[in-house]
């Protein structure tokens, strides 16, 4: 019987009891032999055991402020598997793309790139609008596509063919989260301003009904497309709703919300603001001057940053600037796609994608490659919590739990709350 553990996120898991039936004396032992010339047949079968990772995260567009960190915590997943052994006894192969956004194609060109590289994961994209451009391409060609920062609420009930993993959370927690805090805070009603595509429509669907359920008032509910250039119109709706908050779910573009918002009187030094991960983290850099920034609080997922500091500091030498968001989701990314090859005996994506939910479940607890690597090789099942973990797959491929941090931004930058909130799914 596997052995579930208890979780530090107080999420209950339901397991169900896995009854063995075992034989005795002669057929005991044939079949064990059995077991094992089928292994060694289906080890002999594997085509792929160089495992071949791509990743499509944003180098330029309109999340290239996450970028930095997805793509120094792929780099270094690769580094820490490799000196470990590697993967099924060879070094793990990496090549990087870019996403770019959506006023591009160039994710769906990079995917053309990496599968004729021989990817068999494919990490990325970050935007959840962008990875709707290639998920079809990705897992029709029967490679896993594991992001580290899709959240949209779409993806759960996709059809994926059971290839599309995600280490980031549904937005339908951070939507709770969100409404929690802006009612904890003592605001009544609210404008939403968000763009209208997959992320920005279910974050902003998301935090609606759990701010209206709490019984909240949105006022204004705005969606704007994602070219949007000026927004005078939309801050003047908000202008004329005066609500008690505004809610910001929009990517770079926010800046230019912000500076306007602040322009009209309703920016955060007059207003409770709010944004979100899509926006929050980089938004100083986003505005010609900060100040005007003073007081706005957003919500990222998020392990607790204290418990990782070996981790940030290396992402600091790399030079990501203070911005570690998604940072270690890419890097568990890799790393669970890693063990999951390790396990299947073989490195191709539908293999590799029929193990990764186990991974991260009802078995031994392990935290790092070398110690999960040495944990499969001994025939252990194991459950890889690593540095943003415990995920706890559920069948569709994501977390069933998560944790979120609260950015308030001061005068003079970023002060980053360390305040969990955990929610089952």
């Amino acid at each position: 019987m596997k052995k579930t553990n208890m979780r530090r996120f107080g999420a209950l898991v339901a397991a169900g009891a896995l009854v063995l039936a075992a034989c005795g004396g002669d057929d005991e032992a044939a079949e064990e032999v059995t077991e094992e010339t089928e292994a060694s047949q289906d080890a002999s079968d594997c085509a792929v055991t160089t495992l071949n990772i791509g990743t499509i995260l944003p180098v330029t567009g309109s999340l290239a402020f996450l970028g930095p960190p997805e793509i120094a915590a792929s780099d270094f997943a690769v580094e820490d598997i490799n000196a470990a052994g590697g993967v099924l006894g060879n070094s793990v192969v990496i090549n990087q793309g870019d996403s770019g956004d959506t006023s591009t194609d160039l994710a769906n060109t990079e995917v053309d790139r990496l599968l004729a590289a021989g990817a068999q994961v494919i990490v990325g994209a970050a935007s959840s609008a962008v990875s709707k451009t290639v998920i079809d391409k990705i897992t029709s060609a029967g490679v896993v596509q594991f992001s580290p920062a899709n959240t949209s609420p779409d993806f759960t009930n996709y059809d994926d063919k059971g290839l599309y993993f995600r280490t980031a959370p549904s937005d339908l927690l951070q939507g709770r989260v969100l409404a929690n805090l802006v009612i904890e805070e003592g605001n009544t009603t609210a404008a939403v301003l968000f763009r209208q595509e997959s992320y920005g429509q279910g974050l902003a669907d998301a935090f609606k009904a759990n701010f209206e359920s709490s019984g909240g008032t949105v006022a204004e509910f705005l969606a704007y497309a994602p070219e949007t250039d000026t927004f005078d119109a939309e801050v003047d709706k908000v202008v004329a709703a005066n609500p008690d908050a505004v809610v910001i779910i929009g990517f770079e573009e926010s800046g230019t919300i912000l500076s306007t918002m602040h322009e009209r009187g309703v920016g955060p030094t007059a207003k409770m603001v709010y944004g979100v991960d899509g926006n929050i983290s980089g938004l100083d850099k986003l505005v010609d001057d900060a100040s005007i920034l003073e007081g706005i609080k957003g919500t990222v997922p998020s392990v607790d940053l204290a418990s990782i500091s070996e981790f940030t500091a290396r992402l600091d030498a790399a030079g990501v600037d203070g911005v570690y968001d998604y940072g270690a989701e890419t890097y568990d990314a890799i790393v669970i796609s890693a063990l999951a090859a390790e396990i299947a005996g073989c490195a191709d994506g539908a293999s590799i994608g029929a193990q990764i939910n186990d991974v991260t479940k009802d078995g031994e607890k392990c935290t790092d490659y070398a110690s999960c690597l040495a944990l499969v090789q001994a025939g252990t099942d194991i459950d890889y919590d690593g540095l943003g973990g415990p995920y706890e797959f559920v069948d569709a491929g994501e977390p069933a739990a998560a944790s979120f941090r609260i950015i308030t931004y001061g005068a003079a930058g970023a002060d980053i709350s360390l305040d969990q909130y955990v929610f089952a799914s």
